[in-house]
């Protein structure tokens, strides 16, 4: 049986644990860290990146690599400007960064090599996450918009990004969640205006379907 492992960051202590989901058993902790949040993931299961975000009005930040085998950062860069959530496709091959901008960064995890910058939202983004199938990416901002982004090569390439754009939060996204269906997929997002916002997309005919609480 695979080993199912927990990991959490924390803003009070600067740090990353890591323990065994069956026995509560700490295997490993990251030291010195000062993930945002949304910013610390597990990439491809291979290793751990974490965006560095100390302070909300720097104008540099930088992304931590670790193995999981050693507390030691392995890897640093440094990006051209603070980034704040991460995400990673289930196969670990790209990783996606979300600006204090509103720009989305997509990097080729083997090369480092950034493939396409955009301009995603009018504020910081807060949130970003792939849909089961990872084709498509859903990112919330502080502006209280969700958009969703396919990821095909010739779609990141249009002059218009995103697929679809709601706009019903008046504050700052906190979270969201996708649902199973790939492209047909339920989006689920949470905001500081204490609203919780179900949209089902329906790739086929281009339908939205909407339901607020």
């Amino acid at each position: 049986m695979e080993e199912e492992i927990v990991i959490a960051s924390s803003s009070i202590d600067g740090g990353i644990g890591c323990w065994d989901l069956q026995t509560g058993t700490e295997h490993l902790r990251y030291k010195s860290c000062a993930s945002p949040p949304h910013g610390l993931i597990s990439v491809g299961r291979r290793f751990l990146a974490s965006s560095q975000l100390q302070d909300p009005k720097a104008s540099s930040g930088a992304i931590l690599y670790w193995s999981w085998s050693r507390p030691q950062v392995e890897v640093k860069c440094f990006p051209e400007e603070p980034i704040k959530p991460l995400v990673a496709n289930s196969e670990g091959t790209y990783l996606v960064g979300g600006g204090l901008s509103g720009n989305i960064y997509f990097w080729e995890v083997a090369t480092g090599r950034l493939l396409k910058k955009w301009r995603a939202h009018y504020r910081a983004v807060t949130c970003l996450v792939f849909t089961e199938d990872d084709s498509l990416l859903v990112s919330g901002s502080e502006d209280g918009s969700v958009r969703v982004w396919p990821l095909l090569m010739y779609a990141l390439l249009a002059s218009q990004l995103y697929e679809h754009s709601f706009q019903e939060h008046t504050l700052r996204v906190t979270d969201i969640v996708t649902g199973y269906g790939g492209g047909n997929a339920i989006i689920i997002s949470a905001s500081e205006d204490r609203t919780c916002k179900v949209d089902v997309i329906f790739v086929e005919n281009n339908y939205l379907s909407n339901c607020y609480f």
